[in-house]
């Protein structure tokens, strides 16, 4: 190899290590313009373990939980505190308030999001489609059947690539499995003892007649 050859061959490598290091950080967010990737259930992060972290200040965003009449269901209100925090990305799952690991409940497929399927359950998290800016996003989620106990609801909010809230707490809601009692059953009256009655007189009667016609 010549000399010119070999600087001409450092060079490009160089280069090529170059480009590598700088195009290392584009990769480091995974936050996806058209929703969260199923990755992210465990940690709720769009960052996917990489380097960039969460905002640690108070989320300028808030989730709102309200259950209907009947206590089965529960709309939620994804929104932000004033209109100049518009965010363009959300992850919102329903955990127990005793147990943070396993995502609850059901959702129902919003007009402008998508549904996921987190652990061995479906549809058990909500998050977006597309990353236009958004001022409120509006769910319905459900609870498991015979369910009782409080739900609390968790929000990653992403405001742009980089900036982000993990894990934003809605108000718990408590939640109360319908009864299953029964009315008393009244046992049915034993008819045996009257009828035996009835049946002994008789008895009694025909043998007196015959002991008369004997005579």
């Amino acid at each position: 190899m010549s000399y010119n050859t070999k600087n001409a061959f450092i060079t490009c490598a160089a280069v090529s290590v170059l480009l590598l290091i700088l195009a290392g950080p584009i990769h480091q967010v995974q936050g996806l313009p058209s929703g969260a990737p199923e990755a992210a259930c465990g940690s709720m992060s769009p960052t996917l373990g990489h380097s960039v972290n969460p905002q640690q200040s108070s989320a300028p965003y808030v989730t709102t939980a309200v259950s209907d009449q009947t206590n089965t269901a529960v709309t939620l209100n994804l929104r932000p505190n004033n209109d100049q925090n518009n965010f363009k990305g959300y992850l919102v799952m329903a955990f127990d308030v005793n147990d943070e690991n396993m995502a609850i409940g059901t959702f129902e497929q919003p007009s402008n999001g998508k549904l996921m399927s987190c652990g061995s359950s479906s549809m058990n998290a909500a998050t977006h489609s597309d990353p236009s800016p958004k001022t409120s996003v509006t769910l319905k989620w459900t609870p498991p059947p015979n369910y009782s106990g409080r739900v609390i609801f968790r929000t990653t909010f992403v405001k742009e690539k980089t900036i982000f809230w993990v894990k934003s707490e809605s108000q718990t809601v408590t939640f109360t499995a319908p009864s299953t009692t029964t009315a008393p059953v009244t046992p049915k009256k034993n008819s045996a003892p009257s009828q035996f009655v009835s049946m002994t007189c008789g008895n009694l009667i025909f043998l007196s007649l015959l002991i008369f016609l004997v005579r």
